[in-house]
């Protein structure tokens, strides 16, 4: 064999060892782009995981801040509407105008809050508690995990059967639940209905009757002597102004109450907003 045919060899050997040489650096650098490719599919998952969890957390904070807004708004309602019987019930005694019938109203004598658990209560899972109006009845089971929030809300509920009434807490924090028919009652019955407020003896209550108008013996009385006729038309000019003023303070509660049920808001939050609260949800429980 020729030297010049050994190097010919030499060089061909050179030319494959390098091919080789740039074979495995081809799968190296493909091998990189596999593992990149891995690595970024898991930071894309881990970003997503992260995202449902912040979105979850604040859906929930809205659901509560929600809840308080609503029993904030059913609370000014249900102030309102007592300072008006208030005024309304504080006329002279000289007249009195006639009022209408009241609905039936069931205040527990528990402190609540909507957060408490009815567990701490203890009402064990299954345990219930029921309302009634006479006709309908809501029959609600405890699941062993919720709270006076649910309980307000399966009875707030517009189900066909259902006890036509309205629940919430008043500023005490005592479970309050009206009827909303004018001429039936109200039953809290159910094993457990005493640890919510509404024990034997304190279950069944009934709507308020209304009452005619009443006047004072004035005239009759002005015609037996000239001083006590006198005396009588002092007494009732003295009422003429009280029942003004009671007029004017019964009128101030009935536009409160009317501009709150103006509204016509469908959640708590826009209902706060447009009275002139502002802020995010979390912010109107400051």
């Amino acid at each position: 064999m020729s030297i010049g045919s050994i190097s010919f060899w030499q060089q061909d050997q050179s030319y494959w060892n390098q091919s080789q040489s740039f074979g495995q650096q081809d799968q190296n650098y493909w091998n990189q782009q596999v593992a990149q490719s891995q690595a970024s599919t898991a930071d894309d998952a881990l970003i997503t995981a992260m995202g449902s969890v912040v979105t979850n957390k604040t859906t929930g904070l809205a659901s509560i801040a929600n809840q308080e807004a609503l029993t904030r708004v059913n609370n000014q309602i249900a102030a309102d509407e007592k300072a008006l019987l208030a005024a309304s019930g504080s006329s002279s005694s000289g007249s009195s105008s006639p009022s209408g019938p009241a609905p039936a109203t069931a205040t527990g004598k528990v402190p609540l809050t909507t957060s408490t658990l009815l567990s701490t209560l203890r009402i064990p899972p299954n345990g219930t508690i029921t309302v009634s109006d006479g006709t309908n009845t809501t029959e609600y089971s405890s699941t062993g995990t919720d709270t006076v929030a649910d309980l307000i809300g399966a009875i707030n509920a517009n189900v066909a059967g259902n006890a036509y009434v309205t629940a919430s807490l008043n500023s005490h924090g005592n479970l309050v639940i009206t009827g909303k028919d004018q001429t039936e009652s109200v039953t809290v019955g159910g094993t457990f209905a005493s640890d919510v407020g509404f024990g034997p003896g304190h279950q069944t209550f009934q709507p308020t009757a209304g009452s005619p108008s009443a006047s004072t013996s004035s005239s009759s009385s002005s015609s037996s002597t000239a001083s006590s006729s006198s005396a009588t038309s002092s007494s009732t000019g003295s009422s003429s102004k009280t029942s003004s003023s009671t007029s004017k303070s019964a009128s101030k509660s009935t536009t409160a109450v009317s501009s709150l049920a103006s509204e016509n808001a469908s959640t708590a939050a826009s209902f706060l907003s447009a009275s002139g609260a502002s802020g995010s949800l979390v912010d109107m429980l400051v």
